[in-house]
């Protein structure tokens, strides 16, 4: 978790942790929905990066 901003981490717990939709977390930080999901997106990525997954890997399964 270290390798993702503050913000990222933010987004996370509240859409993950706490169930908030994109637009509730929209309001509570001051963004947009499509900004509350694009950075989620992006932390995600980060998370899977640095965990060294491969998606083609579950392809098989």
């Amino acid at each position: 978790m270290a390798v993702l901003t503050p913000l990222q981490l933010r987004i996370l717990r509240l859409r993950v942790v706490d169930g908030k939709t994109a637009e509730e977390v929209a309001v509570k930080l001051d963004m947009s929905p499509t900004a509350v999901r694009i950075t989620q997106h992006r932390a995600l990525e980060r998370l899977r990066e640095r965990l060294g997954y491969d998606p083609d890997e579950d392809a098989t399964d």
